[in-house]
């Protein structure tokens, strides 16, 4: 896993958290597509990869 890929790990899982600690709904789903319109083309594997490493990490 590349520097970049743990980046956007972080920057799910803080959004999950913060998210969840504002008793807002937590959309693992929705945080990766902004994330995706949010960034250029080129990232798109990188944001999907760090989506799937924080959906394993939440299922166990």
């Amino acid at each position: 896993m590349n520097a970049q890929i743990k980046n956007y790990v972080a920057q799910m899982e803080a959004q999950l958290m913060a998210d969840m600690t504002e008793a807002k709904e937590a959309n693992l789903y929705e945080i990766a597509s902004l994330m995706i319109a949010d960034e250029d083309m080129t990232q798109f594997a990188n944001v999907c990869q760090a989506y799937e490493v924080v959906k394993h990490h939440l299922v166990g």
